[in-house]
């Protein structure tokens, strides 16, 4: 399929859609625009001509620069406002999430508002009963489901507000900026569900994050002050809105000009002083997707400090210890347990497995029996971003094996205020030196850092 252009008959189409927000009128002159029925000509024009047909199994991003029109667009695709001239036609059912907390109510628990919102998406009662299991163990917030959300806090808003949208049977998702205040590991969940929801529906959002644009969509259009810039494949969409963003300065994806250096959320207090690059870690997801041809499988994985018990935090730099445990299905002769670290993207960034150390002793594991395997390496200095850790378990050796269990995603990191501005990772770099001196060169100290690749 061409990226560009749509994948089959539309459940969204928008043509020609524009939007003016009429200048501030005294009492009398706007009841003669009413009476009269005077079209918006003057006033403040946010969208003008967009163009847009959205069709199952496609996932369109819009982007742009604050104030350029994005979130006009979308609340004009859910029939929240009504464009000032153009068509909208909409074919399926749509579940948005365009603002926090809105549909809700803050005095009803969280379990409450998800039976109002599901019963307005048109869920019946029995339907809404079947499926409030599910949208509590998606939204994943325990005790609070029960609680006002008036006591929420915009995570849960979020993890909420997803839930609900998530089991709806909608044939379009449509999402603002508001999966940015998740935690990692939420985030991850959402991806995943709109990769599988791409198998039967279409997603409409709006996003600052590269990454989640090119990992997520097949498709991309970039609006400049209420116009169509750039439509087609996200890659070549984001170049060219790269580009215009370095030369023309704005907040764009938070890209430099040239020759500047990147800004980053300051650390705070201590990991300020200290420049730390302070790691959350999730905890493990056991329903992270998995595969494989069987004979074993992974039930826990863990960073663990030298007590062996599991660490929430880490230090980009220092030496880490990987722990996963798990159980053969059957006899294991050549087991060898590995992981592969990747950013939020999906793309490889480090790995290593058990294989070197055993290969000439391995340890064979009977049918039943559990294991554990450690691997201890020193964490690079990671940029701000979300990663994740995808264990794995084979059997045979480095060019001729079977994978036996395999689970993406089973750990998520979050790195936020990170003193690495350069780069995809910073190397723990150890240095030593002695200072010189000769009739060429005075003394002078050599200073180790750290180094990026």
């Amino acid at each position: 399929m061409n990226p560009a252009e749509p994948a089959g008959e539309a459940l969204l189409s928008l043509r020609g859609v524009g939007k003016t927000y009429p200048a501030r009128a005294r009492g009398m002159a706007r009841l003669a625009r009413v009476v009269t029925r005077r079209p918006e000509q003057d006033g403040v024009r946010v969208l003008d001509g967009v163009d847009l047909d959205l069709a199952r199994g496609e996932a369109v991003g819009i982007v742009g620069r604050n104030g350029a029109g994005k979130s006009t667009l979308l609340q004009i695709a859910c029939g929240m406002l009504q464009p000032s001239d153009g068509t909208v036609s909409c074919t399926g059912r749509i579940a948005a999430m365009l603002e926090l907390g809105a549909g809700f109510k803050p005095e009803f628990s969280g379990r409450e508002n998800v039976v109002l919102n599901a019963a307005l998406y048109g869920l019946d009662e029995a339907a809404i009963a079947e499926r409030l299991p599910r949208i509590a163990a998606f939204a994943d917030i325990g005790g609070y489901f029960d609680r006002p959300v008036s006591e929420y806090s915009s995570g849960m808003f979020a993890r909420l507000a997803f839930a609900v949208c998530a089991h709806v049977d909608a044939d379009i998702l449509v999402v603002d900026e508001v999966l940015a205040v998740g935690d990692g590991a939420f985030q991850t969940k959402c991806r995943r569900f709109m990769e599988d929801f791409l198998t039967r529906g279409a997603v409409l959002f709006v996003s600052h994050d590269e990454n989640l644009v090119l990992s997520v969509c097949n498709r991309a259009i970039w609006l400049e002050a209420g116009r169509p810039v750039a439509s087609g494949a996200p890659q070549e969409v984001l170049r060219r809105y790269r580009h215009a963003v370095e030369l023309g300065g704005g907040d764009g994806m938070a890209m430099p000009h040239a020759g500047e250096r990147p800004q980053h959320p300051p650390l705070a207090g201590e990991d300020a002083r200290r420049g730390r690059n302070a790691i959350a870690v999730s905890p493990f997801l056991a329903d992270a997707p998995s595969h494989g041809n069987g004979g074993a499988i992974i039930d826990d994985v863990r960073f663990a400090g030298p007590d062996g018990r599991r660490l929430e935090r880490l230090d980009g730099g220092e030496t880490v210890a990987l722990v996963f445990e798990g159980r053969a299905l059957r006899d294991l002769e050549r087991p060898i347990a590995g992981f592969i670290f990747r950013d939020r993207g999906g793309q490889n960034m480090f790995g290593d497995n058990t294989y070197l150390a055993y290969r000439d002793a391995p340890v064979a594991i009977e049918a039943g029996q559990r294991f554990r395997a450690v691997l201890e390496f020193d964490m690079p200095l990671l940029p701000d971003g979300i990663y994740s850790v995808a264990p794995s378990l084979i059997e045979g050796t480095q060019r001729n094996h079977v994978h036996l269990f395999w689970m993406e995603e089973a750990l998520v990191l979050t790195v936020d205020g990170s003193p690495v501005s350069i780069g995809k990772i910073g190397v723990p770099t150890r240095i030593e030196c002695d200072v010189l001196e000769d009739e060429d060169t005075a003394a002078r100290p050599l200073v180790a850092a750290r180094k990026s690749v």
